[in-house]
């Protein structure tokens, strides 16, 4: 399995800022955000630079990766109560949030260890 390259950053289409990429471009980065229609579909000659960046192998192994990131932010929204806040403040959300993502590294550790997930089916 290929490895995704530490200088390359995806997002999702709300992340599709200018500035964004500008800064990753600044800093020696590349960049694998989801480019908006607006960008691509445009009738002017400023388009070719969000064309040029999308044939990148970088941008592409980029979009290819990102699904995992997003599975994980899903699981814990869904599965484990992260969409909404349950206590008032920012301190009672980062508990929240803490104790979410132990509560997601400890799934995967048992599955790693033991090779049985949480999600399956034994057959007694």
């Amino acid at each position: 399995m290929q490895q995704l390259p530490v200088e390359t950053y995806t997002a999702d289409k709300a992340y599709d800022d200018g500035e964004n990429h500008y800064n990753l471009e600044v800093r020696g980065l590349y960049s694998a955000i989801r480019l908006k229609k607006t960008r691509t579909e445009k009738k002017d000659d400023n388009k070719q630079v969000w064309l040029d960046l999308r044939q990148t192998p970088q941008y592409q192994q980029g979009l290819k990766e990102h699904y995992k990131v997003e599975r994980k932010f899903g699981e814990a929204k869904q599965g484990h109560g992260l969409g909404r806040c349950r206590y008032l403040g920012r301190l009672g959300f980062a508990v929240q949030a803490l104790f979410t993502a132990i509560m997601l590294n400890l799934k995967r550790m048992v599955k790693l260890l033991t090779g049985v997930g949480f999600k399956t089916q034994t057959t007694a």
